[in-house]
């Protein structure tokens, strides 16, 4: 049961981490703001979320909710805002600030040459996904001190499809639907005070 809710939590960082950075000398996305309706398949455990982007990625939010054996449905979340990071339980009423370095995560709209060694980066095509044009990248990254090896399809920088193999499991996270310059409301990013 806590495994599962581990292993939950860390997707959402490792996916958090690929679409977050701090406040970047570059823009992170090539749209202003967009909402994205997100499904993952976690060994056999899917989890819908929903992604929240504002300022070229400068704001962004994820909600999730994953049912844990035992506990029932368990709400997360994420915010990333003002140079700082969150998580977030609302089921259990925690919020935890956690450090993103912008160094830890690819820029995938700006991909630089040390991100490429770093990463491991390799271009892989192009390919569609939901009708919009996507580069396909694969890439290593490493979160709590366990690598995972990806395959990313990425539209104007935002990631649209993932394939994560991490500790010999896959995971699959694609968005369902996504509104690009759609309108966000502001207190999306506000962090809950329990």
């Amino acid at each position: 049961m806590k495994t599962k809710f581990l292993l939950a939590s860390l997707l959402m960082l490792v996916s958090l981490g690929l679409t977050a950075q701090e406040n970047a000398p570059v823009k992170k996305y090539g749209f202003k703001s967009a909402i994205a309706k997100i499904s993952t398949d976690m060994m056999g455990q899917k989890v819908e979320s929903t992604a929240y982007v504002d300022e070229y990625g400068a704001k962004e939010c994820q909600k999730a909710k994953v049912e844990v054996p035992g506990m029932g449905a368990v709400e997360t979340g994420s915010i990333v805002k003002d140079g700082k990071s969150w998580s977030i339980n609302y089921t259990m009423k925690q919020v935890q600030e956690v450090e993103i370095k912008p160094e830890d995560q690819p820029n995938f709209l700006n991909i630089t040459e040390e991100a490429k060694k770093k990463f491991k980066i390799q271009e892989a095509g192009k390919e569609k996904v939901l009708d919009f044009d996507c580069d396909v990248y694969t890439l290593e990254t490493e979160a709590e001190g366990m690598t995972a090896k990806l395959k990313v399809w990425c539209y104007k920088g935002f990631t649209l499809k993932s394939e994560t193999e991490l500790m010999g499991m896959k995971i699959i996270t694609a968005v369902t639907e996504f509104k690009e310059d759609a309108m966000v409301l502001p207190q999306v990013f506000d962090v809950p005070k329990f």
